[in-house]
């Protein structure tokens, strides 16, 4: 059942696979998380004031 495919082989990819997109991911998630970032800061200091 052997494609000739070793471990080592598929984690060297995904790592520079992970290295090429990562700065993508980090983008993309930080856009998402601003709003409920946002969100949460509004509500913390209305709960003070």
């Amino acid at each position: 059942m052997s494609l000739g495919i070793s471990a080592p082989d598929v984690l060297n990819y995904l790592g520079q696979v992970f290295t090429a997109i990562w700065p993508i991911l980090a983008i993309g998630l930080g856009i998402m998380a601003a709003p409920m970032v946002i969100g949460a800061a509004k509500s913390a200091f209305g709960r003070r004031g």
